[in-house]
């Protein structure tokens, strides 16, 4: 199983990551911290993580001056900064640092994908239980900002379904969460996309963040 640790402040980049990590994984466990405060107690703890995501702009501390916090409790721990600042500088400090990769928050979904399952293939093989495919605690659509959903032109399953997609659910694990077929689930995810003017499920995320419509953990 691939161990992804997420340091972000910003929820829909850290569901983002989870989504396209369990695409390039398959089986994979994420932790996300969102301030340098959570990532460094998650780095004292006795879990393995093959990934670290560092967003280098974080409350309570900069980001270079974690990554070498990092480097110094967790040396062969692999890190890929994604940040918004894609100056040439702060690209060189932090690979001096001992950053493994840098990306651009500006790079598109194919990219940062691409650079997961990269660091997947170099991860290597963990002995562990495989994860339940059911998410427990599934919030319904009215335990979300209902002013948020309501301006959208959904039914109360699509309505559902987006629920499921912003807790990086697959196609499979929507239907037997909502007692439907794959094909129904691609029908409402289709008109969820077209109600958020998005085209897929990492879009759809980050849409539905901006809009206010809360994600699920």
């Amino acid at each position: 199983m691939f161990r992804l640790l997420i340091c972000d402040d910003h929820p829909p980049i850290r569901t983002v990551l989870r989504l396209l990590a369990k695409e390039a994984a398959g089986l994979c466990d994420v932790t996300e911290t969102g301030t340098t405060q959570q990532l460094l107690a998650a780095l004292q703890g006795r879990t393995h993580f093959d990934l670290l995501t560092l967003d280098l702009q974080l409350p309570g501390g900069s980001g270079l001056d974690v990554l070498q916090q990092v480097r110094q409790m967790r040396p062969d721990l692999r890190v890929m900064v994604l940040s918004a600042d894609d100056s040439p500088d702060s690209m060189q400090r932090a690979m001096a640092l001992g950053a493994n990769t840098y990306l651009s928050k500006s790079v598109s979904e194919r990219e940062l994908f691409e650079a997961l399952r990269a660091a997947v293939r170099a991860a290597p093989h963990h002995d562990s239980p495989p994860m339940p495919e059911h998410a427990p605690n599934l919030r319904r659509a009215t335990d979300v900002e209902p002013a948020a959903l309501t301006q959208l032109a959904l039914s109360a399953r699509q309505r559902d379904v987006l629920l499921c997609l912003l807790r990086a659910m697959s196609a499979k694990q929507i239907a037997r969460e909502l007692g439907i077929s794959s094909g129904t689930v691609k029908t409402h995810t289709v008109a969820v996309f077209r109600a958020l003017n998005v085209s897929s499920r990492a879009q759809a995320v980050v849409e539905a963040g901006r809009r206010g419509i809360a994600i699920g953990h």
